[in-house]
């Protein structure tokens, strides 16, 4: 695992290290990308997206 991008603990926890350089998933700053989009990216289960955010979970795409 790459420990400088964002990934999930075993307990679902996010973790943003650090040494992340990529600002767009510092959600706190002006640049960055919004909780919903970080957690879309990283694959996030519908337990997980629950407890960072009240935003509907998306619905897999029907390609």
């Amino acid at each position: 695992m790459d420990d400088k991008k964002p990934y999930f603990t075993d307990d679902g926890t996010l973790v943003i290290p650090f040494e992340c350089t990529d600002h767009a998933y510092k959600y706190w700053k002006q640049e960055g990308k919004a909780m919903k989009d970080i957690l879309t990216e990283l694959h996030a289960s519908p337990e997980v997206w629950a407890n960072y955010t009240h935003e509907k979970y998306p619905e897999p795409d029907e390609s």
